[in-house]
């Protein structure tokens, strides 16, 4: 099980009281990945998030036949939380670039689930996803310059 200590890292867990804490973990699934896995397929609709706890991920975008590489993100950072917020299919493939990676997955529906029973929760989770959101447009967006 994933650490209390570890958790309050990421973004996701940001202002959460422990027991907020706890719940969100018993919801997700750690996962361990190694070097060249895929953890998300651009166009896919697998409906999961992941809070990166360890390792290392590179976010690419297709474009035609080449990918073309966005962002490496590290430990406490997410992936697939525009899927969580629009339900839309992931805007971008990952893939592990170092072993090992270890995730703690969600699937999309029991989050939103577990934001509505609990809406001060949501509420926290939502606003720590819009910020993660606008740091990572904020960082793009510095980079086109």
């Amino acid at each position: 099980m994933v650490e209390i200590s570890l958790a309050r890292q990421c973004i996701l867990f940001h202002g959460l009281v422990e027991e907020d804490i706890r719940r969100l973990i018993a919801l997700g699934t750690e996962q361990t990945y190694h070097k060249g896995d895929v953890l998300v397929t651009q166009g896919s609709h697998e409906g999961k998030v992941f809070v990166l706890l360890e390792g290392m991920v590179e976010v690419q975008v297709n474009a035609g036949e080449t990918a073309r590489p966005v962002v490496a993100l590290g430990p406490g950072q997410l992936i697939g939380e525009i899927t969580l917020v629009d339900g839309g299919p992931h805007s971008a493939t990952v893939v592990v670039t170092q072993t090992p990676t270890r995730v703690l997955a969600f699937e999309r529906d029991a989050l939103l689930a577990l934001c509505e029973a609990h809406p001060r929760m949501g509420y926290r989770l939502m606003r720590n996803i819009a910020a993660d959101l606008g740091f990572k447009v904020r960082h793009h967006n510095l980079s086109m310059v």
